[in-house]
């Protein structure tokens, strides 16, 4: 898997990680969101470090099949940048005050 992929799965798994099974969910969790390795997620669950690799394989599947038909993530990416791009224009113009940061943090989220 490439470096960009790896650093987008842990965004795909927030999305989408409900299309998976029970047992995909928590190695994904374990893998992507508490950074343990294939072999400590292997010595947690009881199975093979291979059969924990292509179990997560397999969800990385799920999930970026997910996102080519949903286009969730990229949706939200695009929101964050016109956001962004929203809030440095509003402080350009010098008319950023608490209340509209609150608001444009609610866009954000």
């Amino acid at each position: 898997m490439k470096a960009n992929e790896m650093r987008e799965m842990p965004l795909l798994f927030d999305f989408y990680g409900g299309l998976l099974s029970e047992r995909q969910r928590e190695l994904c969790e374990s893998y992507y969101n508490e950074d343990l390795s294939l072999s400590e997620i292997a010595a947690n669950t009881g199975i093979t470090r291979q059969g924990v690799r292509d179990s997560l394989r397999k969800a990385e599947e799920i999930l970026q099949s997910a996102e080519e038909s949903l286009g969730f993530l990229k949706a939200w990416r695009e929101r964050q940048n016109v956001v962004a791009r929203l809030e440095q224009r509003l402080r350009e113009l010098g008319i950023c005050d608490e209340a509209i940061g609150e608001a444009l943090a609610k866009l954000r989220a």
